[in-house]
């Protein structure tokens, strides 16, 4: 049996009144220093600050590799998004609502994009772009909250709980360098993200990230915050469930100290337009430019439920995702890092093939999946759903898997057997 591990002196910590000074790093004072830090002993805020700071010598060498996923919620309407221009089955469904094919922006295969998405078919045109066309699953539900909880998961059994970039994150734990591993922008964590024991940070916005204190406490909170650090501490030193809390506990703490800091120096190299997509995807950039280690990040927008008037305000949604999507890649281009990011753009489903009698379109199943980057070889996936040959209901039969579309990132951009996060295998495609 293994005995238990030497600690050279020179690196435990050692008191000296009302300091504590070592030479202690983050990652030892996470895995070894909780276990000496008692409930007396007080921890000087200079302490707390400067043991969480990550050497940036130390990040991991080569090439970085970042995954940013956003989600159009509400179900986009992907017909009038990739548009098929020459099939007068699209024509002769949508009599109101149909696009001008001579306003649409052609991409060539008998396919167009929505006339608002000019910066999308910017980067179309320069080679970042590859359209997955037909994505869904097998018996399409079309309940926002179960098709979203399917796409979140990468699966279609119910008793999962965890969501495909969260099995990502515990594959690959110990590559992680960082706590900020992943970064949600919103102040609610998406399934996606869900995991068994990684951490991830959501973000409103930069400023105002930090641990929440109690607002009656004023002029406390640097006091507290020791106390709250101490009280981890404890937990981790006890082992077992404990130290996972303490595990998670100090990678929140951690995540505030060098959020500010690591990001302090980033200046845009773009417009954002002035939306809340455009925010987020700011605050995005503003974390992937920097020393985090960010490698996936989670942006949502919504608004896509076109039940009725679609033509009055699905245009206007194209126009925002497309200009912040635009402004993002100019962004990380003038930052060097076009080719290190993908984004990859998805929905929980389409919509019905038919125009309403509202000038809306309901519920449907199969839609195209967007991937953006300066790695993506760009064209046309996927075979397209026919508009002649629907199902049951009136809907389009998928043709894409959408876990291909995750085991193609996984495989190709991470290096990691899509088997260990889709608990199964699928077919790849070749946009990466």
């Amino acid at each position: 049996m293994r005995g238990p591990e030497r600690v050279n002196p020179a690196m435990e910590p050692r008191e000296d009144g009302t300091r504590l000074t070592s030479a202690l790093s983050r990652r030892s004072f996470i895995t070894k220093g909780l276990a000496v830090v008692g409930l007396g002993t007080v921890i000087p805020s200079a302490f707390v600050r400067a043991v969480f700071a990550e050497d940036a010598a130390g990040a991991p060498g080569g090439r970085r590799r970042v995954l940013v996923v956003l989600q159009l919620g509400g179900g986009n309407d992907g017909l009038n998004t990739v548009i098929p221009v020459t099939d007068g089955a699209y024509f002769d469904s949508r009599p109101r609502i149909g696009v001008n094919p001579e306003a649409a922006l052609p991409l060539g295969d008998g396919f167009a994009l929505h006339p608002n998405m000019g910066a999308v078919k910017g980067l179309w045109d320069q080679g970042r772009v590859a359209i997955v066309r037909g994505v869904g699953y097998p018996q399409p539900n079309r309940s926002h909250f179960r098709s979203m909880e399917i796409w979140h998961a990468g699966t279609t059994d119910e008793r999962e709980r965890t969501g495909w970039l969260g099995r990502l994150m515990d594959a690959t734990h110990y590559e992680q360098r960082s706590n900020w591993h992943a970064a949600n922008m919103g102040s609610s964590l998406p399934i996606s993200l869900s995991s068994q024991g990684s951490f991830a940070a959501s973000v409103d916005s930069i400023p105002t990230y930090s641990l929440a204190m109690d607002g009656g406490a004023k002029g406390q909170s640097a006091r507290r915050t020791e106390d709250w650090v101490r009280l981890y501490a404890e937990q981790g030193a006890m082992g077992g469930a404990l130290a996972l809390v303490s595990k998670v506990g100090t990678a929140a703490y951690e995540s505030t100290v060098s959020l500010k800091r690591e990001t302090a120096g980033y200046q845009p190299g773009a417009t954002y337009p002035t939306n809340a997509l455009g925010t987020a995807l700011k605050t995005m950039a503003q974390i992937a430019t920097s020393n985090l280690g960010t490698t996936i990040g989670y942006v949502t927008t919504g608004g896509f439920d076109s039940h009725a008037n679609q033509a009055g305000t699905q245009p206007q949604l194209l126009q925002a995702v497309s200009d912040s999507v635009g402004a993002f890649y100019a962004d990380l281009a003038a930052h060097g890092m076009d080719h290190d990011v993908i984004t990859v753009m998805w929905t929980e489903f389409g919509r019905r093939v038919r125009e309403n009698a509202s000038g809306g379109t309901d519920h449907g199943t199969a839609t195209p999946v967007f991937v953006f980057g300066g790695d993506v070889r760009p064209g046309l996936y996927g075979d397209p759903p026919s508009l002649h040959a629907l199902d049951e209901q009136g809907d389009l039969r998928y043709t894409t898997d959408f876990r291909s579309v995750y085991s193609t990132i996984l495989s190709m951009w991470f290096g990691v057997d899509p088997r260990d996060v889709l608990q199964g295998a699928y077919p790849t495609l070749s946009f990466l």
